[in-house]
């Protein structure tokens, strides 16, 4: 009996070994012609490399990054391995820093320089990353605007002005006159400036400094940029970017009022669909918490009733970024817009100048101030792409 047993265990296990041997060569096969990783291993996206523009004056290509895309990873970079935080850290603390004479051996690789202002400017690859930093705290870089760097104060670039015009033609007919499709914009450098103090105690004591630091700046400049990108500024506007919000030839749903349903997005959904905007394009929602507050206390309407209100799939479905950046007046009437944000483009000078203040501050309470400063601007390439959601009572 146990010979029988040990036979037919044998045979069980040698149909086993043939129907691995068999099956798992086929699913191999399988993943290399779907160019998927064989079991066992990490699916990893390969990623797709920016868009390239051409400057029609120079002739040089500029790359177009989407957000998630690195102008960082674009640069040459030196063999120096300095974060923005570091370098911010080093010039704040100078020659009392403990590794000084490290920062300043990094400075001179990644060709920081001494400004004639007193500064210090700061190009590739350093620069770079400032800027991938505060695009990853944009929201309107979240929401999909599209980052064109800028070598220069301004940069040219085609919007279109009313949609192109098909007719049929008969033969020997007149061709139709037509109004131009296309019209210039240019992206014009704004200046946003930051100034941040800190006393000379925590600069030299605190081991955190150079990530409070980053994140203080950062996080300061993609609130302003973002606030300037929708509404622009009431004091001396022309100094920054318009804003969305005031964007000619928008689509607006107005005096929505106090929503107690989800209508107010359809409305603004159908205005898009009505000109031309594919659904799958129709990108984020962008408005102050206090609407996400608003909307997330709804309930059905039903007596007595507590369950909270669904929205419709197409609603439920498209992305929302709340942010204090968006117009929220007297606690009370808010806007919103939605669009395809492909068609919003954010231009940004690379290059980065940062200055240390001390004379100022340190005799009268023994302060230093770091003064940064970023330089962009926003342009809509078409503005029929756009929805603004105006006058909703939260």
């Amino acid at each position: 009996m146990d010979s029988e047993i040990k036979q037919v265990v044998g045979q069980l296990g040698d149909a086993f070994e043939e129907f691995k041997t068999t099956h798992v060569a086929r699913v191999d096969e399988l993943e290399k012609r779907l160019n998927r990783p064989a079991f066992g291993t990490t699916a990893t996206e390969k990623p797709q490399p920016p868009e390239q523009w051409r400057d029609a004056k120079s002739g040089a290509p500029i790359p177009v990054l989407r957000h998630g895309q690195s102008l960082a990873a674009l640069e040459k970079r030196s063999d120096a391995d300095i974060s923005v935080g570091r370098f911010l850290r080093g010039i704040v603390l100078g020659n009392r820093a403990d590794d000084a004479r490290e920062l300043a051996e990094e400075r001179k690789a990644l060709a920081i320089n001494d400004s004639v202002a007193g500064g210090y400017t700061v190009g590739g690859a350093l620069s770079a990353q400032w800027i991938d930093l505060l695009r990853a705290n944009l929201v309107l870089s979240q929401a999909g605007a599209l980052t064109v760097p800028m070598d220069a104060k301004s940069l040219s670039v085609a919007r279109l002005v009313s949609d192109p015009t098909v007719t049929w033609h008969g033969e020997n007919a007149a061709l139709p006159d037509s109004d131009p499709t296309f019209g210039l914009a240019t992206l014009s450098a704004k200046t946003a400036t930051c100034l941040v103090k800190l006393s000379l105690e925590l600069s030299q004591d605190s081991v955190n400094i150079e990530q409070i630091l980053q994140s203080t700046m950062v996080a300061a400049f993609a609130n302003a940029v973002d606030s300037a990108g929708l509404n622009g500024v009431a004091v001396n506007a022309a100094a920054a970017p318009a804003g969305i919000f005031n964007l000619t030839g928008r689509n607006t749903v107005t005096s929505i009022g106090a929503p107690t349903t989800w209508d107010w997005v359809v409305d603004g959904m159908y205005e898009l669909l009505a000109d031309n905007v594919p659904q799958a394009n129709i990108g984020a929602l962008i408005a102050h918490p206090a609407v996400w507050k608003k909307m997330r206390k709804l309930k059905t309407g039903i007596s007595s009733d507590n369950t909270p209100l669904i929205a419709p799939p197409e609603v439920a479905a498209l992305p929302k970024l709340w942010t204090t950046a968006a117009p929220l007046t007297g606690g009370t009437t808010a806007k919103a817009i939605m669009g395809n944000w492909s068609d919003l483009l954010f231009g940004v000078r690379k290059g980065l100048e940062v200055r240390v203040l001390t004379e100022t501050f340190l005799g009268s309470n023994l302060q230093v101030a770091l003064l940064g400063y970023v330089r962009c601007d926003f342009v809509a390439v078409r503005p029929e792409s756009f929805v603004t959601l105006e006058g909703l009572t939260v």
